[in-house]
């Protein structure tokens, strides 16, 4: 997929702070911000909503009476690009049903839901909660694995809900912090936390052999994270290191719809993207940053970026540090 300038992740909007006063405001500032919903409260609603947008993710505080949210099968347009949602329960309590399933949420818990499935949200009390939104592919997941976590409760107390609740509090007080490249660097770190978190919980409802692929991938695509700068990084490196074969390695890599030289294609792009548009960076000239990733060729290095990102390394250089 080829992303334009203005779906770059390091483009930030400035926070938005909307309020309402019934419920018809509320539909109006906030039920339909990602995707259609339907949303129904008794008299005597009120709700503010703090959302800062990084890219093509969107970070909301919400603060509201009670009421519920539901996500219908009518409402799912058959061509409506798949959200995943992380919602973070801040105060009070609220349920995430989705399919066979349903997550209870108090102070500190988590639970992921995802847009091309119906879904319910509810909230029985007042409530505060911080929710993140983003595109299925921003996710280093293919959604059908997602899928069989949604709705499901991380303990903000237990395992790497210990790690992912206190980090996910801290972007919801700091969206002001959030601007520019800072705001994409942090993105990353979510969506590698939010990786971590999806494999911790496949890993409970997996048979071992299931189990023991994802582990291996998680662990490839660390390693490979880790050698992003050598320019000879391939699957036959790659493989060796692992003691297994290419051909293995290969099939571990289709399963998830995707080949090995692409995703490291991906990964070191994602990560030239984030050096050029960083003022701190910018005493290093497009070449220097594109070996520091592991390209040797700066034709082939323009290329590919701008079929990636709709537009040329130093021309996206050029727009970033102007602003």
């Amino acid at each position: 997929m080829t992303h334009g300038m203005l779906e770059d992740p390091a483009k930030t909007e400035a926070v938005r702070v909307d309020t309402a006063n019934s419920l018809g405001e509320w539909r109006v500032v906030a039920a339909n911000r990602i995707t259609p919903v339907r949303v129904s409260a008794d008299e005597g609603f009120s709700g503010s909503i703090r959302s800062r947008i990084i890219g093509e993710t969107t970070l909301s505080e919400i603060v509201a009476s009670a009421h519920h949210v539901k996500r219908t099968p009518e409402l799912i347009g058959r061509n409506s690009r798949p959200h995943i949602k992380l919602s973070l329960q801040l105060a009070g309590t609220g349920y995430v049903r989705q399919g066979d399933r349903e997550a209870f949420l108090e102070d500190g818990d988590l639970a992921i839901y995802e847009t091309s499935y119906p879904y319910t949200l509810h909230f029985p009390g007042p409530l505060r909660c911080f929710v993140m939104a983003f595109p299925a592919e921003s996710l280093d997941i293919p959604l059908s694995l997602v899928q069989r976590v949604t709705a499901m409760c991380l303990p903000g107390d237990q395992g790497v809900g210990q790690m992912i609740s206190p980090f996910m509090r801290h972007l919801a007080e700091n969206l002001d912090e959030l601007s520019g490249v800072t705001g994409a660097r942090m993105l990353r770190s979510t969506f590698d936390l939010l990786t971590s978190f999806v494999y911790a919980h496949l890993a409970k409802g997996e048979d071992q052999r299931e189990h023991d692929r994802q582990v291996e991938m998680r662990t490839l695509k660390l390693y490979i994270d880790d050698h992003l700068h050598a320019p000879e990084l391939n699957a036959t490196l790659i493989a060796n290191a692992h003691y297994i074969s290419v051909r293995y390695l290969q099939y571990l890599f289709s399963q998830e719809g995707q080949t090995v030289s692409t995703y490291i294609r991906a990964r070191r792009l994602e990560r030239c993207q984030l050096d050029l548009s960083d003022p701190a960076q910018s005493s290093f000239s497009v070449l220097q940053i594109a070996q520091r990733w592991g390209f040797s060729d700066a034709s082939h290095f323009s290329k590919v970026f701008k079929t990636r990102f709709g537009v040329a390394p130093r021309e996206y250089r050029s727009f970033h540090l102007s602003l």
